[in-house]
């Protein structure tokens, strides 16, 4: 048994390293550098191509997979589920990684996806409740129920890829479990295809930690999503839910948890949901002072704590779970304790955010129209008029604004200006040849530390996407010496002539 485990591991790791290797030589995929994203951990260019590797890999290891499949087991709509439903997910994703697709249409395609798969047969249609005989027949809902867990676990796997090497590692652990649960319930097919994955990762890992030479972005995190979602359905005994998906969901706690706090945390900021931050588990390690490679290692080790409490759901039926989830509660005590969180301490944080929602939102209104305006700016010298407008509306007192080698600032009178209380600063690069540095200035009398941290973040956003929608419409960086490209448009420059900056 250990020599077919090794082969599928060790085919599925060189067929994506070496695929990704040739990508990465060949300079396929490399991102253009005006489109640096304000959120992102990393400094640079590094091309999304990881799922390329992965999707190859996988693809080898579905057809030697498919010759141990016993025709006449009336279960091939089944596997082809599996397989082209996997693939349908890379497409997808490497659609949104090369010209991105927006929000809704990528949704769209998810549940188009998902309800082909419950339509060939990956469905939950009874469920029941863990460590008890007791099932419940759901099939009423069953479409709904198996379209929302396809779409819950791809974009859990691609929102946890904020770090070098996390979203790979998380996979690769899910991975490891569904390769086991598969053995356990002699589920050939799903043991083989779980393996071969877990190999696939492993090739990809090594272009991917940190420092990474590559991401795998959407199309290899819906990929992976995908296929934890369906080899789960896939090993659960006959449309039952048992801990075939109880012991993934455990093992996922990391992002489900991390999910969770983001959309609280976006909703009583007044944020869209689907908004990036800087607010993941990972920025705050990384903000405590640790580096990206520590930071995703202390990730690995939750996950794998995590991972223990799926292990455990298969375990004598569950018998150990309850000590392990009290001792998770022990922990979760004891961190609350240290960070001196605190019922009072809640309620205030609470109270400051759901006051501060409509600043919050009129500084969003402000970063989309400063956007917009772009479109109809002479030279950088009117952005930096704009931008002055925006950041006085939003509270900032004073600010510093350096573009290449030169710099512009502004302070409000009648503020105290000369010694204000907050500072907050970024400074990141919007091409390889111009670095940008932005450092404001705001008063405790008008904001909290947590409040003028937010909304400065939204104005160095605003920043960023100004950036780079000016070197789209007019192939250079933004300078203080730069002006517009000519249009011969009627319409743009009509909007043009009739521009009137915000002096």
């Amino acid at each position: 048994m250990l020599f077919p485990i090794l082969f599928f591991i060790l085919l599925g790791c060189v067929l994506s390293w070496l695929v990704i290797s040739a990508l990465l030589d060949c300079g396929v995929g490399q991102a253009n550098p005006s489109n640096l994203q304000h959120h992102h951990t990393h400094s640079g260019v590094i091309p999304r191509l990881g799922g390329f590797g992965i999707a190859f890999g996988f693809g080898i290891i579905y057809l030697l997979g498919s010759l141990q499949l016993n025709p006449t087991d009336n279960q091939t709509w089944v596997h082809f589920a599996v397989g082209g439903g996997a693939i349908a997910a890379f497409v997808l994703g490497a659609i949104d990684d090369f010209r991105p697709l927006g929000a809704k249409l990528k949704l769209l395609g998810q549940i188009l996806i998902a309800v082909l798969a419950y339509e060939c047969g990956l469905s939950i249609d009874r469920f029941k409740i863990p460590f008890t005989e007791i099932v419940f027949d759901v099939e009423f809902i069953s479409l709904l129920l198996t379209v929302v867990w396809f779409i819950a676990i791809m974009n859990l796997i691609n929102l946890v890829d904020g770090l070098d090497g996390l979203a790979g590692g998380v996979g690769l652990m899910l991975m490891a479990l569904l390769a086991y649960l598969g053995f356990e319930r002699n589920v050939l097919f799903s043991m083989i295809l779980a393996l071969g994955m877990f190999g696939a990762i492993v090739g990809f890992l090594l272009h991917n930690f940190p420092p990474a030479k590559c991401y795998m972005g959407d199309s290899g995190a819906y990929m992976i999503g995908y296929l934890i979602a369906a080899l789960s359905l896939l090993n659960s005994e006959k449309g039952t839910v048992l801990a075939a998906l109880i012991a993934p969901l455990l093992a996922l706690a990391l992002p489900i948890t991390d999910v969770a706090y983001a959309v609280i945390r976006r909703w009583i900021q007044g944020l869209p949901l689907f908004r990036a931050d800087r607010g993941h588990i990972h920025h705050h390690l990384i903000s405590s002072g640790l580096s990206r490679r520590n930071a995703v290692l202390a990730l690995y080790a939750i996950s794998l704590f995590a991972l223990l409490g799926g292990l455990l759901t298969l375990a004598d039926r569950g018998r150990y779970l309850p000590i392990f989830l009290g001792f998770v509660c022990v922990i979760l005590i004891v961190v609350a304790r240290g960070r001196n969180i605190s019922t009072t301490s809640v309620q205030l944080l609470l109270s400051n955010s759901l006051q501060f929602r409509q600043e919050v939102r009129n500084a969003l209104y402000l970063k989309h129209w400063l956007v917009v305006e772009v479109e109809r700016m002479h030279s950088a010298l009117h952005f930096w008029s704009d931008f002055r407008f925006v950041l006085k509306k939003i509270g900032v007192c004073r600010a510093e604004l350096t573009l290449g080698e030169e710099t512009r600032d502004f302070y409000v009178p009648h503020t105290a200006h000369e010694a204000p209380d907050l500072l907050w600063k970024e400074t990141y690069a919007t091409s390889r040849e111009l670095t940008v540095s932005l450092v404001l200035y705001g008063e405790k009398d008008h904001f909290t530390e947590s409040g003028f941290r937010l909304v400065a973040d939204i104005a160095a956003e605003a920043l960023t996407d100004a950036c780079g929608k000016w070197k789209a419409l007019n192939g250079c960086p933004m300078n203080f010496a730069s002006t517009a490209k000519e249009v011969v448009d009627y319409q743009r420059q009509k909007a043009r002539n009739v521009y009137r900056p915000t002096y």
